[in-house]
């Protein structure tokens, strides 16, 4: 397992590390081209998940505005990268049993090839993610900087 930490201070250091967890996600498409590339974002509330996902939106040209998907849960967007056509936004924080994922196409969307998805909360639902998932783990420092790891 690969791990890499990042401190982030500033937007720049933030954009930095964005483009790192999308260059592992790119590896691991290549590795896995005809599944779903899946990021699982922890951290506590505040931490910056949903910040990160939206300048991941920005990255991969997604035009809509990036929201919380926290109370419909999951939202999905077009892109305009070729790598990643299609960015799946979910936020797990309030399932409760992972059944509650099915109706959410879940095991259709982790077959997906060209997708990415971006799982808030992912260790509430942890028994259904692939062995090849990214980990990212967002730390609120005492100072207000944060901390990223990436395992993968």
């Amino acid at each position: 397992m690969e791990i890499a930490t990042y401190d982030i201070t500033s937007a720049e250091d933030l954009a930095i590390a964005a483009e790192a967890l999308l260059d592992r996600a790119r590896a691991t498409a290549l590795s896995f081209p005809d599944e779903a590339v899946v990021l699982a974002l922890s951290g506590d509330l505040g931490a910056g998940k949903t910040t990160l996902v939206q300048l991941l939106a920005r990255v991969l040209g997604v035009i809509d505005t990036v929201t919380s998907p926290t109370f419909v849960v999951m939202k999905q967007y077009e892109t305009t990268n070729e790598a990643f056509p299609m960015l799946v936004h979910i936020d797990a924080y309030r399932i409760e049993d992972t059944d509650e994922m099915r109706p959410l196409g879940f095991a259709t969307l982790l077959r997906e090839p060209g997708a990415l998805m971006c799982i808030e909360w992912a260790e509430r639902i942890e028994s259904l993610l692939p062995t090849h998932t990214i980990a990212a783990t967002l730390v609120l420092n005492r100072d207000e900087t944060r901390t990223l790891t990436i395992n993968s």
